[in-house]
């Protein structure tokens, strides 16, 4: 299925530090690939939301204008085909996606090999920019930056919080067997080890699995007192499921990866979700000396579709696309060069992210907040110059 959105509505943001492109001429052509059905149809939607009030902003500002062409990829081989035919017959020189990381592999893989760029707003996946692909970028944080939040937040954080000290945690890191939760789970048990830290279990299970209320009982026997979590959203709700029917509930639930910060993860578990914390993008409750935009944010979103937004997700995809869309050039050598050149310290973001390429097109200065559900919703509690609350 193929949508276009064409210009249409100004979204007011304030965002300083965008200079957009005002040479005239013919519209540029980006694509964009997101799962818009099936298991990440939520994520990937939501996603997409930000890219398009990025690209309404920018047409809003003038210059050349910019069409947006999407399409609903679930598949890597489906995601191969659409990138190609973005690509070739659609004249789209600039890819964005796609919150599923075999999806951004096979379409930053096309646009290689088809002289055009992939831009992955969202997936965490180290695979993604550890190929090397010289023209494929991340504006998002990385699984390994997801580890190193993990420890941190483990031995100066929630130690003190939980009235325990670190080496009395008995960490098990739970995973989905899919690319991204399988590199944040790998990363974090790096890290944690690193930090001398108890990793009693880290077992990984099938998306939708009937196993949950077993592995639960194996971590009650286990002694586990820290459950850490990456998964979809119905195998979240599984876990809290399986908890309540357990009577069981460890000391610290922590959820890790965009699903936890979905308001719909909220509604699927109900109030056993409070006082669950994430290791996620960074919330629209993010204190705002850091993400000044947030709320700005909020309302254009509001406006937009009528309701507030589904997550933080939509305001990283959002802030990420601007940074992109502002460069005078899409075409791949100019837009490389360009973004090469951008040093942008944290903070001058919407979300309180800034921007530097490394060597591998890896934005260095996205980093994951820790959030806390606190009666509904998702607030920013770690590290201290993010939090909007403190951890209840």
């Amino acid at each position: 299925m193929t949508q276009r959105l064409l210009p249409s509505r100004r979204v007011l943001l304030a965002a300083p530090f965008i200079r957009p492109a005002h040479a005239q001429g013919a519209e540029w052509r980006v694509g964009a690939l997101f799962p818009l059905s099936g298991a990440n149809a939520l994520l990937g939607d939501e996603a997409a939301r930000g890219l398009e009030l990025a690209i309404e902003e920018r047409n809003a500002a003038g210059g050349r204008p910019v069409r947006l062409v999407r399409t609903d990829v679930t598949e890597p081989a489906q995601a191969l085909a659409e990138a190609r035919r973005l690509i070739q017959q659609e004249r789209c020189p600039l890819l964005f996606g796609s919150v599923s990381a075999p999806v951004g592999l096979a379409a930053s893989q096309a646009a290689e090999s088809l002289e055009a760029s992939y831009v992955e707003l969202a997936a965490a996946a180290d695979a993604l920019t550890d190929r090397g692909a010289r023209h494929m970028f991340r504006t998002s944080p990385r699984a390994a930056d997801y580890g190193a939040l993990g420890a941190e937040a483990l031995t100066r954080f929630l130690p003190g919080h939980l009235g325990q000290p670190a080496d009395a945690l008995r960490i098990a890191i739970l995973h989905e067997s899919s690319a991204s939760p399988e590199s944040i789970a790998a990363s974090l048990e790096a890290r944690l080890r690193e930090a001398g830290l108890v990793v009693a279990e880290r077992l990984a299970h099938s998306p939708r699995t009937p196993e949950m209320p077993a592995t639960v009982q194996r971590l009650r026997a286990a002694g586990v007192n820290v459950l850490i979590h990456a998964a979809a959203e119905s195998d979240a709700a599984a876990l809290f499921r399986a908890l309540q029917d357990a009577a069981w509930r460890p000391l610290a639930i922590i959820g890790a990866g965009l699903t936890w910060g979905l308001v719909e993860l909220a509604r699927a578990i109900g109030p056993a979700l409070d006082m669950t914390f994430a290791l996620d993008v960074p919330p629209i409750e993010t204190a705002e000396r850091w993400a000044g935009g947030g709320r700005a944010f909020a309302e254009a979103y509001q406006r937009r579709w009528g309701s507030p937004p589904r997550a933080g997700l939509s305001l990283a995809a959002y802030a990420g696309a601007q940074v992109v869309l502002a460069q005078p050039s899409y075409e791949r050598a100019a837009l490389r060069a360009s973004l090469t050149a951008l040093d942008q310290p944290e903070g001058q973001w919407p979300n309180g992210w800034g921007f530097r390429l490394d060597d591998r097109g890896q934005n260095t200065r996205a980093r994951p907040v820790v959030l806390q559900w606190q009666a509904g919703r998702p607030v920013a509690v770690f590290p201290p110059e993010a939090a909007a609350a403190t951890p209840v």
